[in-house]
């Protein structure tokens, strides 16, 4: 846009009136810059919704070749020798629930008769 100065106007009012038009000018063209951004975001995001839908569609996998049937392998590693669990090996006497209120051993000895 290309501001003219006339001859008729004074050089006060015409600063007045140019610098309103450029104001308005400048205000008008960052509104079309703003929103010729905020479309070019938009138009990314929908493209970024559009591929991680397409995405998220499920495909069916390939199947399996059977053309040889499947042996297992022996392994080399040793057999487990079972063990019989040892529940009453705890190191902490007070820990099992058969060692808790119902031991009269422990009850006897803690209740001594004052002399």
């Amino acid at each position: 846009m290309k501001f003219v100065k006339t001859a008729s106007q004074s050089p006060t009012s015409s600063w007045s009136s140019n610098s309103g038009g450029m104001v308005a000018a400048k205000l008008s063209i960052l509104e079309q810059r703003r929103k010729q951004e905020e479309m070019l975001q938009k138009m990314i995001e929908e493209e970024e919704i559009r591929l991680l839908r397409k995405e998220m569609v499920p495909r069916a996998q390939l199947m399996p070749h059977f053309d040889r049937p499947f042996v297992p392998q022996r392994s080399r590693r040793p057999l487990t020798v079972p063990r019989e669990p040892s529940f009453m090996s705890s190191k902490c006497f007070g820990c099992n629930s058969s060692s808790g209120f119902y031991n009269f051993q422990h009850t006897t000895q803690a209740m001594n008769p004052i002399k």
